[in-house]
């Protein structure tokens, strides 16, 4: 799962001139003519962009030359999930912040393989080549883990299941924890997501022939243990720090039970060093730090490639070969551990695992499982969609007269924040599926919240959708309700709660509340879920520069969810598809 941003978009950062390939020479080698550089795109997973960023620095310190080439790399951090979407339909630079990359960094090469099979060519080469790794763990805070016997008795997918079933913890002396809520990654967009998903048909397949078609596609009993363990996720994300955060927010008890993380992570949250912060070495944690538990039914090493593309020029070979050789070597890999990750070969050192509490375990390594073909994985992501737990979300939108806006004046061809918003709305409805449900309510000054469309299967209003957003985005008042306006959506939700679905609210907001109707107090007491699974979660987005971050930040807070900042408006399509993703 790639974390390390709480919104999934990309960030460049350009590292400067680096001098390349395997013999190190003067800055003034003969040969090397170093105003025209070959240029060099790196492409990095988002958990480790900025590790890969500070190595790229190291990297043109040392003014490593080699023939007659010197390069200039810049590094650029996209979701391994979107960054294989990309490449696969065709790389949009104004989407991903980025040149097409010459050297793909993802964090598992599982996303190549899909690849290589969805497209039906053999695009990058290194699959091989790890740079670094880390397992997929079950992480969970100690007390949680302790409670269920940990570390004396190993845990594993079983075991969550098993407290999917049992819903609650009252079975474990503990009616104060509320339900068990598992938090877990979309696999069609996190490394983690995908990684946990293969484990989890892992478990439910050693026993009856592995990943067989069969198995995948039409075992009822393979669909019943993954949805059962589904059935506790309490929304999906596609980055894993979206969860950890949640843990660091100051609750008389955790919001989440269990995540499907790498192990990496789990040293982040216990050392502060999350959202990019350098980890902490005062030994200060979290009240309630988590443990890696590695499950004893199988998982997955994710393993971290060195990819270069097959179209690159033997000039940007050599820099890639040789920034692979700079990212192995002792003091780069000593680096790695720092954050976390263990080195390329799987090796773990003694202050990650004591910080992660591996060497809590009977058995502290983790137990990885081979690798299924691209095949076999795209089978289970069609499987998953079956199992996976459905959505019941209420889209409340903003249609006060500031929305009327020009996005960006100075542009060619000006469009409003009411015009860039249609297409986007669209885009992440997509991602719904026939059998999630949808509503779709406007808002602008108190009593104007219209319900353009009442809660209805997707499946019956998906041809009508366009009609009715684009009939829906018009201007209706000069003030903006946004309190009330919430409240009622969350009331009526709350009204019509389907316990066995993900029960949410996806709240967009170009401004501020400005007819004062509720106070801001008001509102977060009435969001304030008591437990999990019967809460109504609220997504907020915050739309253009002038938006209240601030309020919308601790709206999604209190209902235990995630703020998504679209200041720029023309982002605001990769945003729509990041909040949905949570369905």
């Amino acid at each position: 799962m790639d974390a390390h941003r709480t919104v999934p978009l990309t960030v460049g950062s350009l590292v400067g001139a680096v001098l390349v390939t395997g013999t190190l020479l003067l800055p003034s080698a003969p040969g090397v003519d170093f105003s025209h550089c070959v240029e060099i795109t790196v492409v990095s997973s988002t958990e480790k962009d900025h590790l890969i960023t500070e190595l790229a620095e190291q990297y043109n310190d040392a003014h490593r030359v080699a023939d007659q080439w010197c390069g200039e790399i810049e590094v650029n951090a996209v979701s391994s999930g979107a960054a294989s979407e990309q490449l696969q339909h065709g790389w949009d630079e104004q989407a991903t912040g980025s040149r097409r990359p010459d050297i793909w960094l993802p964090s598992t090469s599982l996303w190549a393989g899909l690849l290589e099979y969805r497209t039906g060519r053999d695009l990058v080469s290194g699959e091989d080549d790890s740079i670094t790794t880390s397992p997929l763990v079950i992480a969970m805070p100690e007390k949680m883990a302790r409670a269920l016997g940990w570390p004396e008795k190993s845990l594993g997918w079983s075991d969550l299941r098993e407290l999917a079933a049992t819903r609650d913890w009252s079975r474990y002396g503990h009616p104060e924890w509320g339900h068990f809520a598992m938090g877990k990654d979309n696999p069609r967009l996190s490394s983690s997501g995908l990684a946990a998903t293969i484990a989890t048909y892992y478990a439910a397949t050693r026993d009856i022939g592995g990943f067989t078609e069969q198995n995948l596609s039409a075992n009822a009993d393979v669909l019943k243990f993954v949805r059962d363990i589904e059935s506790s996720v309490t929304h999906y994300s596609d980055d894993s720090v979206a969860f950890l955060e949640k843990l660091s927010i100051s609750y008389p008890e955790p919001v989440i039970s269990a995540m499907a993380i790498q192990e990496q992570m789990v040293y982040l949250y216990n050392t502060g060093g999350l959202a990019g912060d350098a980890p902490s070495s005062s030994g200060d944690g979290p009240v309630d730090p988590l443990v890696a538990i590695h499950p004893d039914d199988g998982t997955v090493l994710v393993d971290h490639p060195f990819l270069v593309l097959r179209d690159v020029d033997e000039a940007k070979r050599a820099v890639a070969n040789d920034f692979r050789d700079f990212l192995l070597s002792e003091e780069a890999q000593r680096k790695f551990s720092e954050e976390g990750f263990r080195d390329h070969e799987g090796g773990i050192d003694d202050e990650v695992a004591r910080v992660v509490n591996s060497e809590g375990r009977n058995s502290p390594e983790p137990r990885p499982i081979d690798p299924p073909s691209a095949a076999q994985v795209e089978h289970m992501l069609r499987a998953w969609e079956d199992a996976r737990r459905r959505g019941s979300v209420l889209l409340l939108l903003d249609v006060s007269k500031s929305m009327t806006e020009l996005a960006d004046p100075g542009a060619t061809e000006p469009q409003s924040k009411l015009e860039l918003l249609e297409p986007a709305v669209l885009r992440g409805l997509e991602l719904l599926d026939d059998d999630d449900e949808v509503a779709l309510w406007t808002f602008s000054e108190d009593p104007n919240v219209h319900e353009v469309m009442p809660m209805s299967p997707v499946k019956q209003v998906r041809e009508e959708l366009t009609q009715r957003v684009s009939d829906a985005l018009r201007v209706r008042g000069d003030r903006t309700a946004l309190y009330k306006a919430t409240y009622r959506a969350h009331e009526a939700m709350r009204a019509n709660l389907d316990v066995e679905r993900i029960n949410a609210i996806v709240l967009l907001t170009d401004g501020h509340d400005t007819t004062h109707d509720m106070s801001l107090d008001e509102l977060l007491q009435a969001i304030d879920p008591e437990y999990l699974d019967s809460s109504v979660r609220i997504f907020t987005i915050s739309y253009g520069k002038d938006a209240d971050r601030d309020t919308l930040s601790e709206i999604a807070a209190t209902s235990q969810a995630r703020h998504y900042d679209a200041r720029d408006p023309h982002e605001i399509d990769q945003v729509f598809l990041s909040a949905f993703s949570n369905f």
